[in-house]
């Protein structure tokens, strides 16, 4: 993931200030530039950050947890990741990537690495595996190799090379994922989320819309 513009998309009169800080401050360690766009009156205003994000070529929107229904819009309507920051600023010191195993799994491994390298932090990887009948024993915190995306030469195909282990889990992924966050005091939850759905954002059935909902923590949605 390369971040050569980001989107602040704050309100100017905001009582909080997080987000703004939090671009700035992601702004500065990937040299890259920072784009405050001002509000459209009568417009929707998920669908004009989405369109703001497109007409700047920003790599990146940040914007606060609150009103959920913009914040719920832009992610659902984003090409680009969204990083969501709580009341109160957000932290980068431990940063968690929930990945699934699948092909998109090196997305969110990327974004997750690019934003600990950038701003110092630890990145933890955790898959979680669906209950078995067969198995029901708990894996606890098993660790298996897993890696970052590299881009092959002459394929233009992505690949996994060295890197964290990760820690497995069996159960229900948004619990699972959340139990780590707090057993592990993570500040950055990284995680992917299908674009599109519902035309209220309100995708409340699927993984990426619960942990966006009960995360604890800042989130960085990665488009799907």
């Amino acid at each position: 993931m390369r971040l050569r513009k980001i989107l602040a998309a704050v309100e100017a009169d905001a009582s909080d200030a997080s987000a703004l800080c939090a671009a700035t401050r992601l702004a500065t360690a990937a040299l890259a530039r920072l784009a405050v766009p001002g509000a459209s009156p009568g417009g929707v205003p998920a669908l004009e950050i989405a369109r703001a994000a497109e007409r700047e070529g920003a790599d990146m929107i940040v914007l606060p947890r609150d009103p959920r229904d913009t914040l719920e819009g832009t992610v659902r309507r984003a090409r680009v990741p969204c990083l969501v920051v709580p009341p109160g600023g957000a932290g980068f010191g431990t940063i968690l990537a929930a990945i699934d195993g699948g092909p998109d799994s090196a997305d969110v491994s990327d974004a997750a690495t690019t934003i600990g390298e950038l701003l110092g932090g630890k990145v933890i990887t955790v898959r979680v595996e669906r209950r078995s009948p067969f198995h029901l024993a708990s894996l606890g915190s098993a660790a298996e190799p897993h890696g970052r995306r590299s881009a092959t030469g002459g394929t233009g195909t992505a690949t996994l090379v060295s890197a964290e282990p990760v820690i497995v889990r069996e159960g229900d992924p948004v619990a699972e994922i959340l139990n780590v966050v707090r057993d592990v005091g993570i500040e950055l939850l990284v995680f992917g989320h299908h674009r599109g759905g519902p035309s209220n954002g309100q995708e409340t059935g699927s993984v990426a819309a619960r942990l966006l909902a009960r995360a604890p923590c800042a989130v960085l949605t990665v488009p799907i």
